[in-house]
């Protein structure tokens, strides 16, 4: 499967709610990819659509997924997402990429996109 998004936010932390809600907000089309099951997306989902009274063709999210991959040349070009359960690869065209990792001491996003300076 490919698909074309604007936005893959990795993590549904109260950081990634709120990219995901600033994001449909300006119209961009939005991937959220979860570790967890369908009953919490189904939450986050109606939640999110509420919020922003958006169309349900702008948000998508995977769940028991993962991002394996982001790539790119000058910024983000795709995102390669593993579906946990079988391994099947999916990869999403992308201009932005932005993952909260629940782990770690710090709550600060980790992003990517064409903006930042890239390191040789």
């Amino acid at each position: 499967m490919i698909e074309t998004v604007d936005v893959v936010i990795a993590g549904d932390g109260s950081g990634g709610r709120t990219a995901a809600v600033s994001a449909l907000e300006r119209g961009q089309r939005v991937l959220i990819v979860l570790r967890t099951d369908v009953r919490v997306a189904r939450r986050l989902r109606s939640t999110l659509l509420r919020t922003v009274r958006a169309g349900c063709g702008q948000l998508r999210i995977m769940t028991s997924a993962e991002v394996v991959c982001v790539d790119g040349v000058d910024g983000v070009e795709a995102v390669v997402v593993r579906h946990t359960p079988t391994g099947h690869l999916s990869a999403v065209n992308a201009s932005a990429f932005v993952s909260f990792d629940d782990s770690s001491r710090s709550r600060r996003p980790r992003s990517r996109n064409e903006d930042e300076p890239r390191s040789v």
